[in-house]
């Protein structure tokens, strides 16, 4: 089995994705402009940093610790599948209120 397979069954893609992400069919272009480039904070520490040669020059970045990440990130899941489960509900909801103005619409009508 390929790491491309394995990454993308449903069971391990959900570890992958962004639970922000939301599908869009529409093609998104990307932007070039110098005002779009975001350049990486130039770390001091170097212990904390790794480093990679590029043609310009050395770029440095920062690994912070995940652990608050990792606990935010959770938090941010649970809320997402909270809100799911609320809309569901919504959903659910709404149809059944239509149903029952159906049902009162067709009552009062002789």
């Amino acid at each position: 089995m390929s790491l491309w397979s394995w990454v993308n069954r449903p069971s391990e893609l959900s570890k992958f994705t962004n639970p922000l992400f939301e599908a869009n069919n529409l093609v998104i272009w990307p932007s070039v402009a110098p005002q779009s480039l975001q350049l990486w904070e130039v770390c001091v520490s170097l212990p904390f940093c790794f480093s990679f040669v590029h043609s310009i020059g050395i770029f440095l970045r920062w690994n912070r610790s995940s652990k608050y990440l990792d606990e935010a990130y959770e938090e941010m899941v649970n809320i997402i599948e909270y809100n799911k489960e609320l809309q569901a509900k919504v959903n659910i909801l709404r149809r059944q209120l239509a149903e029952l103005e159906t049902e009162d619409g067709m009552q009062e009508s002789p």
